[in-house]
């Protein structure tokens, strides 16, 4: 019988102390749908797990899943460790994800021999990346077979940052869209001590400024009182924007509910969407939501 292909992701983390993104989703549902498909699967991370993580949804079993704590990206030991780690796995194809893990990633690579090396752009990362980060980016381009921008705005960031066109390719954000094509909670709703005939608006996201959660707030105080507003996530916003919402007399109106961990009841109970961001690579909440045949409300960040 034929070896099975061995396919590695290689990511920072699966969470964060911020809450979760949308990069970390991706990877342990494609890694969940690899399994399903009968792919021989490792995890490669290299940051110590945060509070907020996808590790339990993870169906990787713990013997493929390796983590190499990196300090800080000089850590030569560890890039060592990176580097035996990729030999004696040999994989046939890698998929790295988020600038700290793709930098790391084309370089172990390229010295151990591994050319099948797909990099992941996820965010427009114009006012975060450092001029460091994108020098290096730039001479590094030629080390991924091919640079994966899951939308054709991170193309453009990337093309304005000099990273030759012939080097990137799009391929949109998926999402498993059965598993948000549920009924409606309604004892969800009950257990958030919202009525059965109060309008339901849904936000979600890390609150922080790019999600633009005071944007949301600021217009909600323009909608009739038989609504609430619910806003999924946790982030470095997370107190001034609770005390935004008390400064715009809608607090009683506003659940923060933080990380959850059941988007698809959460998105069930809810009759419109919202995303505010102000900059975005392709956002997967946008999806999900339109998987569950929800309206939706998005900002214009194309």
């Amino acid at each position: 019988m034929d070896k099975k292909p061995i396919i590695l992701f290689c990511i920072n983390k699966l969470g964060s102390s911020v809450g979760l993104g949308g990069a970390e989703r991706l990877v342990v549902d494609d890694i969940n749908e690899m399994l399903n498909r009968g792919y021989s699967v490792r995890l490669l991370t290299l940051k110590k797990e945060s509070k907020f993580s996808l590790v339990e949804e993870l169906k990787l079993p713990r013997q493929y899943f390796e983590t190499i704590h990196f300090g800080s990206l000089f850590n030569i030991l560890n890039w060592i460790r990176v580097y035996n780690y990729i030999k004696k796995e040999n994989p046939d194809r890698v998929f790295s994800h988020l600038w700290f893990s793709n930098t790391i990633i084309k370089i172990v690579c390229k010295i151990a021999g591994i050319k099948d090396v797909f990099s992941f752009e996820h965010n427009i990362y114009d006012t975060i990346k450092s001029k460091k980060m994108y020098f290096l980016d730039k001479v590094l381009q030629e080390w991924s077979k091919k640079i994966i921008a899951v939308s054709s705005a991170v193309k453009e960031s990337l093309l304005a940052h000099g990273i030759q066109e012939k080097n990137i390719v799009v391929i949109n954000n998926g999402i498993n869209i059965i598993k948000y094509n549920v009924p409606p909670n309604i004892l969800l709703k009950k257990q958030l001590g919202i009525s059965s005939d109060t309008f339901v608006f849904l936000t979600i996201g890390r609150l922080i400024y790019q999600k633009g959660i005071d944007v949301v707030l600021k217009a909600f105080t323009k909608i009739q009182d038989n609504s609430v507003l619910v806003i999924v996530g946790q982030g470095e916003d997370g107190n001034s924007l609770k005390n935004l919402a008390i400064t715009l007399g809608i607090n009683n109106r506003v659940h923060f509910l933080g990380v959850r961990h059941d988007i698809p009841e959460i998105l069930s109970i809810c009759d419109c969407f919202v995303l505010a961001s102000r900059f975005e690579g392709l956002g997967i909440v946008v999806l999900e939501a339109m998987a569950g045949s929800k309206s939706i409300i998005v900002s214009n960040f194309s």
